[in-house]
C-alpha cells in the first residue's frame, strides 16, 4: 500500500493540495489507486508511481513545481533557479523538491514525461530530468521523440532493454495522463507553476520561471513570500 511510509503521506498532503482534492492528503493516492483498481477490472494495468523527492523527506518545506519539458520558460528556470535553490534549500535540508507533469504542449510532452519514470524505474530519475532539459529544442521537433528519449537513456548508462521495454510498451502512459488530468481539474493550467508548502500546510503559488529572489524570503515554519508576478 503506497500510503504506509513517511514518505508517501508527505508528499501525497503536497500534491493534494496542489490538484484540489478535498478531504485528507491520501486522497490523491486513494483516487490513483481507485482509478488502477478500476481499470484492473477492465483488463487493463495502470502503474502508480509517487513523484520522486529531491532533498529530506522531513524537511519542513515542500517546493512543488509542475512543468512540461518542452516548456522554455521551464528550462530557463532549470537552468537559472533551480541551481540556487538546491544549493541553498535542498542540500542544507530545509526544503525538498517535487517534480507533477504538467504536459501541455504536445505529444513529445507526454512521451518525455513517461520516459523519466522509466528512468526512474532504475534510479535515475532526476538526472534523466536534467538531461531533457539540457537537450531541449524546439517544442515538437522530434527532439523528444522515441529514438531521442532512448539516447538520453543510453548516455545515461541505463538497461536499454528494460527502458525500452518500458517507454514502447506504454507503462506510464495512463499514469501521466492521470497527473495532467488532477492537475488541470485543480486549476494548474500554465508552466511553470510552484506550490510552495510548509508543515503546516500552508502553501504559496508562484506562476512563471521567477528569479530565486522570488523564492528566497521563503522561511521555513511560515510562507512569507512577496506577491507573484509574471515574467
Amino acid at each position: 500500500m503506497l500510503a504506509n511510509t513517511k514518505k508517501y503521506v508527505v508528499i501525497a498532503v503536497a500534491i493534494a493540495i496542489v490538484i484540489g482534492v478535498v478531504g485528507s492528503g491520501l486522497s490523491y493516492i486513494n483516487q490513483v489507486e481507485q482509478q488502477a483498481q478500476n481499470n484492473q477490472d477492465l483488463g487493463q494495468t495502470l502503474t502508480v508511481k509517487v513523484p520522486p523527492v529531491l532533498g529530506s523527506e522531513t524537511a519542513s518545506v515542500t517546493i512543488i513545481e509542475m512543468g512540461d519539458y518542452q516548456c522554455e520558460m521551464c528550462k530557463r528556470w532549470n537552468d537559472n533557479t533551480r541551481p540556487k535553490i538546491i544549493e541553498n534549500f535542498i542540500d542544507t535540508g530545509k526544503a525538498n523538491l517535487v517534480f507533477i507533469d504538467l504536459p501541455i504542449l504536445g505529444p513529445d510532452s507526454h512521451t518525455a514525461a513517461e520516459a523519466t519514470y522509466c528512468a526512474d524505474d532504475q534510479g535515475k530519475y532526476w538526472d534523466y530530468h536534467l538531461t531533457l532539459y539540457d537537450y531541449q529544442d524546439h517544442m515538437n521537433s522530434g527532439w523528444a521523440n522515441a529514438e531521442r528519449l532512448k539516447a538520453f537513456a543510453f548516455g545515461l548508462g541505463l538497461s536499454m532493454n528494460e527502458f525500452e521495454e518500458c517507454l514502447d510498451s506504454g507503462k506510464y502512459k495512463q499514469h501521466v495522463k492521470l497527473n495532467l488530468q488532477k492537475a488541470k481539474s485543480g486549476g494548474a493550467n500554465s508552466t511553470p507553476t510552484f506550490i510552495i508548502v510548509n508543515a503546516a500546510g500552508d502553501q504559496k503559488q508562484i506562476r512563471g520561471a521567477q528569479p530565486y529572489s522570488i523564492f528566497e524570503p521563503v522561511s521555513y515554519t511560515h510562507l512569507t513570500l512577496p506577491t507573484n508576478r509574471e515574467v
